[in-house]
């Protein structure tokens, strides 16, 4: 068995609830797509104190999908004591792999560079007007806001981030870290975890859970050749798939529409990266 693969697992986070109802509430949408069912279930629980009762109706609900608590991942001491009072492991989801320095590219937007192009030819501006036009053009393509003296410093630590590439299929019940940039060439399947302090870029379809800059930096990004995941975080920043959406979280396909979820005004977005 792998380090950090819980066989038949499936691993739900829920550490952004802040109390029972949430996460009642929050487990009863995931388990109840197919996928979930008849699992071994690592539960997230972040810093919410749960009773021996509570967590009792957490673990019924749990096995009333014909699935099983395998561990718990807490901080709250509460939580831990009604756990072990009730006989449930406790553990850290935690497979860290260390990245490699590389040469960072920075990137280039063909689609603007194309758009400013067709207005101005080779960008040889008459005069400061056009200059401005341009600027405008920028700044509505990518929905740029002034940047502030912390969210410079965000991008320049992005910027020295190593990148880590991982060539294969991530599995239900696996959880892939990395202290820089995370590259996933193949898909990350519903119940698995990844994590990066800077962005993910997923060569393949996003059907698990993904957290971006996780140690805080906002300016991080998410990227997929298919976002179908159950749940995004970019810093604390957090969004889940809509309620009662039934296309399958993958569904093998010969087409695809690159998509990047970002930050902006303390929401996430998804912007296509191609259009149609």
């Amino acid at each position: 068995m792998n380090e950090g693969y819980i066989e038949n697992g499936f691993i739900v986070d829920l550490s952004n609830a802040k109390k029972t109802s949430e996460i009642i509430y929050e487990l009863s949408r995931i388990l109840d797509i197919p996928e979930a069912q008849n699992k071994q279930v690592c539960l997230k629980l972040g810093n919410v104190s749960l009773s021996q009762t509570e967590l009792t109706s957490i673990k019924a609900l749990v096995e009333s999908m014909d699935s099983q608590i395998e561990f718990i991942c807490t901080q709250s001491d509460v939580t831990k004591e009604s756990a072990k009072t009730l006989e449930i492991e406790i553990s850290e989801i935690n497979n860290t792999v260390e990245a490699p320095t590389f040469e960072m590219q920075k990137e280039v937007s063909e689609e603007v560079e194309k758009a400013l192009n067709n207005i101005f030819g080779d960008n040889n501006f008459d005069d400061e007007e056009d200059e401005k036009e341009v600027k405008e053009i920028e700044n509505a393509a990518y929905e740029i806001e002034e940047d502030d003296e912390e969210t410079l410093e965000m991008k320049a630590e992005a910027e020295k981030l190593p990148s880590l590439y991982v060539k294969r299929t991530i599995r239900s019940g696996q959880s892939i870290a990395s202290d820089g940039n995370l590259v996933i060439i193949g898909d990350v399947n519903p119940g698995a975890e990844i994590r990066a302090k800077g962005d993910i870029t997923v060569w393949g379809i996003l059907g698990g859970i993904a957290h971006a800059g996780s140690e805080g930096n906002t300016q991080s990004r998410i990227r997929a050749l298919k976002m179908n995941a159950i749940q995004i975080r970019i810093a604390d920043v957090f969004a889940r798939r809509p309620d009662g959406a039934n296309t399958p979280y993958v569904q093998k396909t010969n087409s695809f529409e690159p998509e990047e979820a970002r930050i902006f005004r303390k929401n996430i977005i998804i912007n296509k990266l191609i259009e149609n």
